[in-house]
């Protein structure tokens, strides 16, 4: 059980763990302009990490997951987060198969932002360099779960 400071009853693990989880995406939400950790931190939230917020052990859970990152990402943290990087990070990290163009330029984000914009992830006039608010990252990271997901049942139809 976790005491909960000013409250009379105590909470277990799981349930202090939800509630954890629930104020992280409230105050992501809130946050103008979302920044580059906080991409890392959403998209290791969502394959499960559940330990304390810190980016390198972030980066290391999802590279052991087969998910890896520039190497100077961690020193981008604190960059505010544009369009074409959150796409980038976020269709990569989820293993998003993508058209002809996204699979033949895997490192662009100019490619992996048209491909956003194909997918109906973005608004059509969505640019690489447009800076991202937190609901907007929460909202892409909702729609790039989705279309993922769409690929992974259309893969398993498929054998």
């Amino acid at each position: 059980f976790i005491f909960v400071p000013g409250s009379p009853r105590h909470i277990d693990g799981a349930s202090a763990l939800a509630e954890s989880k629930n104020e992280y995406y409230r105050g992501l939400l809130r946050k103008k302009p979302a920044t580059v950790e906080d991409v890392v931190r959403a998209c290791a939230r969502y394959k499960g990490y559940d330990a304390n917020s810190d980016i390198r052990a972030e980066l290391t859970f999802l590279y052991n997951q087969g998910i890896k990152f520039r190497p100077d990402i961690e020193a981008m943290k604190d960059s505010p987060l544009t369009k074409g990087n959150a796409v980038h990070i976020l269709l990569g990290a989820m293993g998003y198969r993508g058209g002809f163009m996204y699979r033949l330029f895997p490192s662009s984000q100019r490619f992996a932002l048209r491909e956003a914009i194909f997918m109906k992830m973005l608004p059509d006039n969505s640019t690489v360099d447009e800076i991202m608010s937190g609901g907007e990252l929460l909202t892409l990271l909702a729609k790039v779960v989705e279309e993922t997901d769409k690929q992974k049942k259309g893969a398993e139809g498929e054998k």
